[in-house]
């Protein structure tokens, strides 16, 4: 019983070497003492077992951040330029008062009217002229003549009438007006024929 409980102890020291104790009880088992001592005695036991050692507990070296300082800086001081204004101050002169130009109206000249014959030199006034037309076609008949010297004008001119009559006028003037005679000769050749107007049919009789 004895070399149990040692054995016991034994593997209970491994692990607390070995992990560490867990928890610690409070309570502690009161030590066991045989009422009898047995006369065998067991030979005592070494564990060969050597137990891991322990490593170091690492300590983080302490680390002291460098202190930051920012440097100082200066604005640099703006001097504003001096401005100093030119001596020249130009002179203002006002100019002259403005006069408007004497205006001088154009003088107006109304135009004379009046109609003036041109002169044309006396020239002596004379001319003769005859002309005749005979179209059977359309019985145009006509003819006339005319002759002049200075103021003395005579002639005459002729025609065919729709009946075929001929009349015949004769004109002079002879420094006391103009003067005419008509005459009318009988049928003069063969009576012109006019086409009949065609007959035209009666239009019927409607009744009511």
């Amino acid at each position: 019983m004895a070399f149990k409980l040692c054995i016991l102890a034994a593997l209970v020291a491994i692990v607390n070497c070995q992990y560490g104790p867990a928890y610690k009880p409070a309570y502690a088992a009161p030590a066991y003492a045989p009422a009898y001592k047995p006369a065998y005695g067991a030979p005592a036991y070494a564990s060969a077992y050597v137990s891991k050692p322990v490593a170091p507990a690492y300590a983080a070296p302490a680390y002291a951040a460098p202190a930051y300082h920012a440097p100082a800086y200066a604005a640099p001081a703006y001097h504003a330029p001096a401005y100093v204004a030119p001596a020249y101050k130009p002179a203002y002169v006002a100019p002259a008062a403005y006069h408007a130009p004497a205006y001088a109206a154009p003088a107006y000249k109304a135009p004379a009217y009046g109609y003036s014959a041109p002169a044309y030199p006396d020239a002596h006034p004379a001319y003769k002229f005859a002309y005749e037309v005979n179209d059977p076609s359309t019985y145009d008949v006509k003819s006339q003549e005319e002759e002049r010297d200075g103021d003395y004008v005579k002639g005459s001119y002729s025609l065919v009438e729709a009946d075929g009559s001929r009349r015949v006028v004769t004109y002079a003037d002879n420094g006391y007006g103009f003067e005419a005679v008509v005459s009318k000769e009988p049928a003069y050749g063969a009576k012109p024929a006019y086409p009949v107007a065609p007959a035209y049919p009666v239009a019927p009789a409607y009744k009511k």
